[in-house]
């Protein structure tokens, strides 16, 4: 992934922001990170579930904005259903791995499958993602 794209849309959004969403490299390639901070943490010391999945939904955002910016028709995120399934407790740090989108653009709509994964690159959840796509300046 575009480590500056990534970078900026961290930057872009204040919730990311609160969430001190960050980036890591692995395989050659740049990912979001979730730290291991105390107010992220849930009842049992575990990471949130709601942080994980703040930080696979960004991922998952800007693996499809950069596959839509190849794409010269103006294509936009308008909305989206989620499911995650969480495999077991996130007890560090959480990298997402994105795999590259598959895109409708007859049908309007992109599908999105992240992997989050603890430092020994073992999968901690999954997140699926059908975004609804709009084009031009609706």
């Amino acid at each position: 992934m575009n480590a500056m794209r990534l970078a900026q849309t961290l930057a872009s959004n204040p919730f990311f922001q609160f969430a001190k969403l960050g980036t890591v490299n692995k395989n050659s390639e740049e990912h979001v990170q979730l730290g291991f901070d105390s107010f992220l943490k849930n009842h049992i010391g575990t990471l949130h579930a709601g942080a994980l999945f703040t930080a696979a939904q960004a991922d998952a955002k800007v693996r499809l904005l950069q596959a839509l910016a190849l794409h010269s028709h103006g294509w936009k995120i308008a909305a989206y259903t989620s499911r995650i399934s969480y495999k077991r407790p996130a007890k560090g740090p959480v990298w997402i791995h994105t795999a590259a989108p598959t895109i409708d653009f007859g049908n309007r709509v992109a599908h999105t499958m992240s992997t989050l994964n603890n430092e020994a690159n073992e999968p901690l959840a999954e997140l699926h993602i059908q975004f609804t796509l709009l084009q031009g300046e609706q």
